[in-house]
């Protein structure tokens, strides 16, 4: 299971604000102590400068205690008193040579020894007393060349502090404020340099993964990106290629397969028309002389008997049937060696009612019900009218056998269609019986391919009405469903000169 990732803008966002953060942290530390030194430096020579002026005011010579301290009238006292008014002042302190104290000005809860606590602290700038609230500064007092004495004097760092904090609020309001900015300004660059295109290379890789490898992108962005995109198109344009190739491999391995099922379906056909040719001169011999004898007995008969003698019909039937055994027999030589048909011009619906008739005779459709539906004003067609007749016996003896033996229906229709190629004659022959499986379908036309019981069929008649129909320029098809029926259709071009198959 894949976890979850974040995306790239808020990955790359998420670096620059903590870089922004972090450089907001080291740029405060920096800028707030740099201000802090500044703002101490100037408050220690600010001490300083009190301290000197001090110093400077107090007589040549310091009392020393106990014997006696700076007077309160003295010009230093005064100028001390003064300077105690300012807001920031704590104390002031002077120490004579004994270290004691001999005068002291500033709050009273104040440590007179206050402004020297922390001499190791002390420096140039004065020194930062414990608590961080006040800065101590000291200064010696000397007469000639001799430290008589030490003055120190104690700041409140309470104004700094204030300054530092504004300050330190202004570069925190600062910070939001380009923090927004920086970060608003970068997400559309971001969105614009690298998130898009990255976005554009991401839909033309769906697009590729689902087939299109002709697809092209185009991105505008850093160098990297677009040798990025060139390098997609040239990956696209070589795998449309390889499909191209592959594609055309394919169609040349399928019309190779076509081809081989042709010359495989032909070698087969022609070996069945080499097996039927056999049989068909074996038949011819075997039948055709005591056929020949039938007839010609039949001839001797019907020429003993009177005019309109009903023995006279008898024998014309059998003669008739002779003859269509005979024809038949030739049929299958004509099978496996095709001849030119002899062409007239045929009228289907008057043969389709004679066939019928002549079935109907001979009791072939004694428990089904027949119905021919022909069109009028029919075209002729151009065929043999005998070889027409066997194919229609053909299919009206199997859709018969295909009924159940309660019985059933059979509906001969004969009628004009028009297609692209013309117009034709459909001669159809639907019965109601027990149907083709779709499995079966595609052999039904192969010599000795039957689904009848052993003996009742030997799979020839609709090898032989096929091969028939196709030497008229037609064809026959064949619908049919398990358990509804069969309808076969015979299409005969009209006014077409019939074509020779070898």
């Amino acid at each position: 299971m894949r976890g979850y990732r974040l995306s790239l803008t808020f990955s790359i966002l998420a670096s620059l604000a903590c870089l922004l953060i972090l450089t907001w942290i080291l740029f405060s530390l920096f800028a707030l102590k740099t201000a802090e030194r500044d703002l101490y430096a100037q408050k220690g020579d600010h001490a300083r400068m009190l301290l000197a002026t001090f110093v400077n005011q107090l007589p040549d010579s310091l009392p020393n205690f106990p014997e006696g301290i700076l007077p309160l009238d003295a010009s230093a006292a005064i100028y001390a008193g003064k300077l105690a008014e300012e807001r920031s002042f704590e104390r002031l302190t002077l120490l004579d040579s004994n270290g004691k104290v001999i005068y002291t000005a500033g709050n009273e809860a104040n440590d007179p020894y206050r402004p020297f606590l922390s001499p190791a602290s002390q420096s140039d700038d004065g020194a930062i007393l414990p608590g961080g609230g006040s800065l101590a500064r000291t200064m010696p007092v000397v007469r000639n060349n001799q430290v008589v004495g030490r003055a120190g004097l104690v700041l409140s760092l309470q104004d700094e502090q204030h300054r530092l904090e504004r300050s330190q609020q202004l570069y925190l309001a600062y910070f939001a404020l380009d923090f927004i900015l920086l970060l608003g300004f970068g997400s559309y660059l971001l969105a614009r340099i690298v998130v898009r295109p990255v976005a554009r290379l991401l839909v033309a890789t769906e697009k590729l993964t689902g087939g299109d490898y002709g697809h092209q992108v185009m991105v505008s962005g850093p160098k990297e990106l677009a040798q990025l995109a060139e390098s997609f198109n040239v990956m696209s344009r070589v795998l449309r290629q390889k499909q191209d190739e592959v594609v055309a491999h394919v169609q040349a391995v399928e019309q190779a397969n076509r081809n081989l099922k042709l010359a495989r379906e032909e070698a087969i056909r022609s070996e069945k028309m080499a097996s039927v040719g056999l049989l068909a001169a074996g038949t011819a011999h075997e039948i055709g002389t005591p056929l020949a004898s039938v007839m010609g007995y039949v001839e001797l008969v019907a020429g003993e008997l009177a005019a309109g003698s009903p023995q006279l019909d008898y024998l014309q039937r059998i003669q008739e049937g002779c003859g269509r055994i005979d024809r038949i027999v030739r049929g299958l030589l004509d099978y496996a060696r095709p001849k030119h048909a002899t062409c007239e011009p045929v009228a289907v619906g008057e043969l389709v009612h004679k066939t019928v008739e002549l079935l109907r005779h001979q009791g072939l459709f004694k428990t089904c019900r027949v119905v021919v539906r022909c069109a009028e004003h029919l075209p002729l067609v151009s065929l043999d009218p005998h070889q027409l007749q066997q194919v229609l016996i053909n299919l009206l003896i199997n859709s018969n056998d295909a009924l159940p033996d309660t019985g059933g229906g059979l509906l001969v229709e004969v009628r004009l269609a028009d297609a692209a190629q013309g117009r034709w004659v459909q001669l159809a022959v639907q019965d109601t019986g027990c149907g083709i499986s779709e499995q079966h379908l595609g052999r039904i036309f192969d010599p000795f391919f039957t689904t009848k019981d052993p003996g009742r069929g030997t799979g020839l008649g609709l090898a032989i009405s096929a091969r028939i129909i196709e030497s008229f320029g037609g064809r026959i098809t064949v619908q049919s469903m398990l358990g509804k029926g069969s309808r076969f259709t015979v299409h005969l071009p009209c006014n077409a000169a019939p074509v020779h198959q070898p």
